[in-house]
């Protein structure tokens, strides 16, 4: 008896701590630069919102930027040769992705020999900056991120409506989790970003257990 209710209370324990298939949902990546702060949250298996926080007044060299002009993902462990993706925020309207991505001199997605696994949203005219912008990018297939880098961010600023780019070109991993020390040429932040841990027992977890229980009810019915 004390065999088999070893064996049941360990099935369980496995079970427990086993991932759950949905673990990438409400994962959250932020990361700031020159006092403008990106933050991705992916919402379902094949949506993220990209939040920009404080572009209206950034500092350092992009202290002149009034205008959106694109931004690229990549590392989202997606082939965008075949995936397709959409955004929808601030100056973009159901916004077919481009399989191509920024340059350092350009605020347009037009750079060549551009990677399957990046895609691009050109926003036409730019957008005015303000204090929050969110869009909402849905993928053509679930979202394969991985957390050790988080999702690979380009954007590009200008002065002017549709004018040249302003400043640096922001090309950085936007990293998962607790405090994260990014280094650039110019300067240096630290970005501080809460996950959250879903404790909710998984509804395979409960089925073993209530297998155990019954297995330890019969085996104590026949020695009865």
């Amino acid at each position: 008896m004390k065999t088999k209710l070893l064996f049941a209370v360990s099935a369980v324990a496995l079970a427990m701590a086993a991932p759950a298939a949905n673990a990438a949902v409400g994962d959250v990546y932020s990361s700031s630069f020159q006092d403008v702060t990106f933050t991705f949250t992916q919402t379902d298996a094949d949506t993220l919102t990209f939040e920009i926080q404080g572009a209206d007044t950034a500092s350092g060299d992009w202290s002149t930027a009034n205008y959106l002009a694109a931004f690229d993902l990549k590392d989202l462990g997606l082939d965008f040769s075949t995936d397709t993706a959409t955004a929808n925020g601030p100056g973009a309207t159901n916004l077919a992705g481009l399989n191509a991505q920024l340059s350092a001199s350009a605020v347009d997605c037009a750079s060549n020999g551009t990677p399957p696994g990046s895609v691009c949203f050109d926003i036409s005219p730019d957008v005015q900056l303000t204090s929050d912008m969110v869009y909402t990018i849905d993928f053509s297939s679930p979202l394969n991120i991985d957390n050790t880098t988080g999702p690979h961010l380009q954007i590009a600023f200008s002065a002017t409506q549709d004018g040249p780019k302003v400043g640096s070109l922001y090309s950085q991993s936007v990293p998962l989790s607790t405090t994260q020390t990014t280094e650039t040429t110019q300067t240096t932040q630290t970005t501080q970003t809460t996950q959250t841990t879903n404790t909710t027992p998984e509804p395979g977890v409960m089925m073993l257990l209530a297998a155990a229980l019954m297995g330890l009810g019969l085996t104590r019915r026949r020695r009865s």
